[in-house]
């Protein structure tokens, strides 16, 4: 049922001494406001505004007032940030769930040609420039289950005649937050791995597909949004080619390298990237406010001896680290900087970065991760200062051995020497890569690289998300690099599966 809430705030200002208030909370009796909707529901008013010393008194007497119960027939708004429902507004009912929308919310979302410009899709109006006394003056639900809304004290400009009209599924999507990333193509989570399971799982596309198939681009990205990792095959022997495949995607990142870059050995290298030795697990340019999301590498060259890549799933590690570790890690801030051949870039983050949505774990429900910073080649001195040295350090050094330990794993550390004419993409804020040491002299070593935003491939990913992810399921029909051991790891689970069974009816 769709309606109006009419609603009054009553409050009066009273000023008390500590020593007042402390009387106060045991004698202070609470007043109640009344709400009319289809019925009267009792609210409780938070206490008058106290001074400083006074608030202690005020704490205690929230904690003991009382209040009803309410019946489902009954809603009530949400509360404003300081504790107190807004009581001067007209509050839209949609349906039959409890609670209402706030009118400038409403009219704030209003999409219609004259609110929202047709060809830019871009707002023509401020949020500051609703009135703060709007009201719904009517609300209509048609026969298409949109509903329409007139409104009473519209923003200056606006006539009577201004409707607006709002899909049903809008109002599907505000009710939840789960509904409003699922709107997003944000709902598809990370599928953790380690060794064992990438080797499995690890899937190609061929160069051709990609370039000229969207549904083939979908299952790649799809690849990339839940596992971070994935090979192109195929790919012409060019040093253009690796720009086509992330141009594919979206716009290119240009850093100080360069839109694209050489890894390959050279003398008097200003990164050890670009060198012959060994290269530890690390992500990059972590030294940067934002870092690329996607890294692409096209191997050209790889006849040398050794040089193979190695790949870690840091999200993997993360999540089995304990409680405690994975706090210091996400509160503490380590240093990454880059100090080298006329420049100086420099950047402080947790290692950690958490989501505000929740996943189940081992130690029940946790905080999402959202981006991992971990690249100890370019890490700078820890930012501690001399006081904190006795306390914080040490708690810091704990959990980033624990971290360190879990990604370098033999467990969890998957290793592939990339062949000519493929390239791999891979997810620079969540999988670590590194590489063995090559023999520089005999034969060659040459890749080619360059990064896009974060944000270049999720707008790809939601546009064939909302495209295909009803017609097309990329689960099914991929291709994958190590088909055996898909195979051998499906025999294995099952077999597993059935031992434990028998183990536990014989056990009953």
């Amino acid at each position: 049922m769709e309606g109006l809430c009419r609603t009054t705030r009553l409050l009066s200002v009273t000023r008390l001494s500590s020593k007042q208030c402390n009387k106060t909370v045991r004698s202070f009796s609470i007043s109640l406001c009344q709400q009319r909707c289809d019925g009267q529901t009792r609210l409780t008013r938070r206490p008058t505004a106290l001074p400083r010393g006074s608030r202690n008194g005020a704490s205690q007497l929230r904690r003991h007032s009382s209040r009803r119960s309410l019946t489902k027939e009954e809603w009530q708004t949400k509360t404003s940030p300081d504790g107190i429902p807004d009581m001067n507004l007209e509050y839209v009912k949609i349906g039959d769930s409890p609670g209402g929308f706030h009118p400038v919310f409403l009219r704030d979302a209003c999409t219609c040609p004259k609110c929202v410009d047709p060809s830019s899709t871009q707002k023509q109006f401020q949020t500051t420039d609703i009135p703060q006394t709007i009201k719904a003056n009517s609300v209509k639900r048609q026969e298409n289950g949109d509903l329409t809304i007139t409104w009473e004290n519209d923003i200056p400009g606006f006539g009577p005649d201004h409707i607006s009209t709002f899909p049903s599924k809008f109002f599907d999507i505000c009710e939840w937050r789960s509904a409003r990333l699922q709107d997003r193509s944000e709902h598809i989570r990370p599928r953790l791995w380690d060794k064992f399971r990438i080797e499995e799982e690890l899937q190609f596309v061929s160069f051709t597909d990609y370039m000229q198939d969207d549904k083939q681009l979908f299952r790649a990205l799809s690849q990339l949004q839940t596992r971070g990792l994935l090979l192109i095959r195929n790919v012409p022997e060019s040093e253009e080619s690796v720009a086509e495949i992330a141009n594919r995607i979206g716009t290119i990142r240009d850093t100080f390298y360069g839109r694209t870059w050489d890894v390959k050995s050279v003398a008097e290298a200003k990164n050890v990237a670009y060198t012959h030795q060994f290269l530890g697990l690390h992500m990059d340019l972590l030294y940067m406010t934002n870092p690329p999301g996607f890294q692409f590498l096209h191997c050209l060259k790889n006849t040398c001896k050794g040089g193979a890549s190695l790949f870690s799933d840091a999200f993997y590690a993360a999540r089995r680290m304990t409680p405690s570790d994975q706090q210091v890690l996400s509160t503490r801030d380590l240093a990454y900087h880059y100090r080298n051949a006329g420049e100086h870039y420099y950047y402080e983050r947790p290692l950690l970065e958490l989501d505000r949505t929740t996943v189940t774990t081992n130690y029940g429900p946790q905080q999402a991760i959202k981006f991992i910073n971990y690249s100890p080649p370019f890490q700078a001195p820890f930012p501690v200062t001399k006081n904190s040295q006795g306390f914080v350090f040490p708690k810091v050094m704990k959990a980033l051995r624990s971290f360190a330990d879990r990604v370098e794993s033999p467990r969890n550390l998957f290793e592939y020497k990339l062949k000519e004419g493929e390239c791999v993409i891979f997810n620079n804020r969540r999988v670590l890569h590194g590489r063995r040491q090559f023999d520089a002299g005999q034969g060659e070593r040459w890749l080619k690289g360059t990064y896009i935003d974060t944000d270049v491939f999720k707008s790809k990913w939601r546009t064939l998300f909302e495209k295909y992810s009803t017609t097309e399921d990329a689960r099914v029909g991929g291709q994958y690099v190590h088909p055996g051991k898909l195979e051998e790891g499906i025999a294995r689970r099952a077999a597993q599966a059935e031992e434990a069974t028998r183990v536990a009816e014989a056990s009953s």
